[in-house]
């Protein structure tokens, strides 16, 4: 549930221990402490998008052609002969200018993107949501009542823990296997004189987009889809210099997976970035 800060704000003396260190590990994350414009939607939407463009350009090559066709000619014949100014006519043509320009620079691509994005997401927090309203009327699956506010209470504990980068204040929240990984990466990236600073944290949204349900167990899978802003950044404390993120607040978005242990009590067992997984692999797998 980190992400590796690549790029640190300023050089000096600490800047190389710490790039060697954090380069050494896979599972070391600093959560969202910057922001890619590429990162405001999933990348496998591009890919998605390929057939797609490639019919937008055909249509838009057809619709231009038609649109000169009924137009220009009209343009033309104004231009040497005179009479009333074509107004209809300048107005398709003009119309197919833009959709030319509209192409050429692309920039419909990132509000596409975004909107495939979230539709998704839509769709899946709906079929999600519905499907544990419906299994929460057995009485078997009353833990789901205590699934929301497990997860938002998880949220500010975890955060706190990071800041703290000690996890033992948050154990009873997460899994064993998750805590002992956690706790073995606080301790480990732990460097003399440097803080970490999570400041003006607001939980946005905490909805869940996929589940694996299981009748009469207690293997239960919900992921859920978490939004948040905050400041977070790691400071040298010796002379408040910031070497990583940003003291400004920027929005987050990351998916967490809680299942549930024994009766009615939930634990967060992992924690993915946004783009690291297809969203379409979130899913509702209803097992007897």
């Amino acid at each position: 549930m980190w992400e590796i800060f690549d790029k640190p704000n300023k050089k000096n003396k600490y800047i190389n221990k710490a790039i060697d260190t954090l380069s050494n590990s896979e599972e070391l994350y600093y959560t969202y402490m910057t922001i890619d414009k590429n990162r405001e939607y999933d990348r496998e939407d591009i890919n998605d998008l390929f057939f797609y463009k490639i019919k937008r350009a055909i249509a838009i090559i057809l619709c231009v052609v038609i649109l000169n066709k009924l137009g220009l000619p009209d343009i033309v014949k104004w231009y040497y002969n005179g009479g009333i100014f074509p107004i209809k006519a300048t107005f398709l043509v003009s119309l197919s200018l833009v959709l030319v320009i509209i192409h050429i620079f692309k920039i419909d691509d990132y509000y596409i993107n975004k909107l495939l994005y979230n539709n998704e997401i839509n769709k899946k927090k709906k079929e999600t949501n519905e499907f544990i309203n419906t299994i929460k009327k057995d009485s078997r699956n009353i833990a789901y009542a205590f699934l929301r506010s497990t997860v938002k209470e998880t949220f500010f504990k975890v955060n706190e823990s990071l800041e703290q980068m000690n996890f033992e204040m948050c154990e009873k929240y997460i899994s064993s296997e998750f805590y002992n990984i956690q706790q073995a990466q606080c301790k480990r990236y732990f460097f003399n004189n440097i803080i970490r600073v999570i400041d003006e944290l607001e939980l946005i949204e905490a909805d869940p987009i996929g589940i694996i349900h299981h009748h009469d167990s207690y293997e239960d899978v919900v992921w859920f889809l978490i939004k948040y802003r905050a400041k977070d950044y790691v400071v040298d404390e010796t002379d408040g210099e910031i070497l990583f993120g940003s003291n400004k607040v920027k929005t987050f978005i990351q998916y967490w997976k809680f299942q549930k242990e024994w009766e009615n009590t939930w634990l967060l067992s992992d924690v993915i970035i946004k783009g690291e997984r297809d969203i379409k692999k979130f899913k509702i797998v209803n097992e007897f």
